[in-house]
């Protein structure tokens, strides 16, 4: 089964998924006036390319996802702006003269960051303004428990050695904030990174499973054969899961979300 995205799943968390795009776009300190066209790299939905709409009205926007089904979505949602199947990988492709670049939630998917970044910044144009954040999925303990269940025997033989969709970031086995400090700030005029650790209140742990179903768990999911596969590998990461978030009080369990923020001025 190939791996596609679900905009209807992703959008059930839609307040909690759009947070960061608030607190990114309110970085970006270009004078709205100036603002002219923006890019939203790996868009999905458009739920963050309608913040960038909010923020500048006037503006020729952009968004861009390599899911079909995401970009149907967009178009169907935000028929005032223009969205486009692209892939990340192929930025260079794109025009030089964007005003503010915007990625929200994407690179974590996206290889060769060493490259993309690079090609990010050459997408704005001399005193323009790239804002990006992505989650450091290799701080989380949900991952962790989704990575070792792809080892289990029963799963395996569906899901491979191949068959999952891997996280990319800069750093071998930790991430590397002061690596993407360092390329950012070496190709622009200022550069300022930080991270924000979310802490999303889920409806008990078939709530997390929703959550996961709509983004980090799908690679794994798709490779199974079907409904009752797929239910066994939710339910063995429930009894993992656990031990690492328990429930609170309230039948609510917390779990937290770090994510890696940069913005520069090029």
């Amino acid at each position: 089964m190939a791996f596609t995205w679900d905009a209807s799943q992703y959008l059930k968390f839609a307040d909690q998924r759009t947070q960061p795009s608030r607190d990114l776009c309110a970085r970006i300190t270009l004078e709205d006036t100036a603002v002219h066209k923006v890019l939203d790299i790996g868009c999905g939905p458009g739920n963050s390319t309608a913040l960038l709409r909010e923020r500048y009205p006037h503006a020729t926007i952009l968004g861009i996802d390599s899911s079909e089904s995401m970009i149907e979505s967009a178009r169907a949602e935000h028929p005032d702006i223009d969205f486009a199947v692209h892939d990340a990988t192929a930025l260079d492709e794109l025009p030089d003269d964007f005003d503010v670049v915007f990625t929200n939630a994407c690179l974590q998917w996206v290889p060769n960051h060493h490259e993309t970044i690079p090609a990010m910044l050459r997408r704005a144009r001399q005193g323009g303004m790239v804002a990006c954040q992505f989650t450091e999925t290799i701080n989380q303990p949900a991952h962790t428990v989704m990575r070792e269940l792809a080892t289990d025997p029963r799963f395996n033989r569906y899901i491979g050695e191949t068959g999952v969709r891997p996280y990319h970031h800069l750093g071998g086995e930790r991430f590397d904030i002061g690596a993407y400090y360092d390329l950012v700030a070496s190709l622009s005029q200022y550069a300022q990174v930080w991270e924000t650790t979310y802490w999303h209140a889920l409806s008990g742990y078939e709530g997390v499973i929703e959550w996961y179903r709509g983004t980090g768990m799908r690679p794994y999911l798709a490779q199974l054969p079907n409904a009752d596969w797929r239910k066994q590998y939710e339910q063995t990461f429930v009894e993992r899961l656990q031990g690492i978030y328990p429930l609170q009080s309230d039948g609510t369990v917390l779990i937290p979300m770090p994510r890696f923020f940069f913005v520069a001025q090029v």
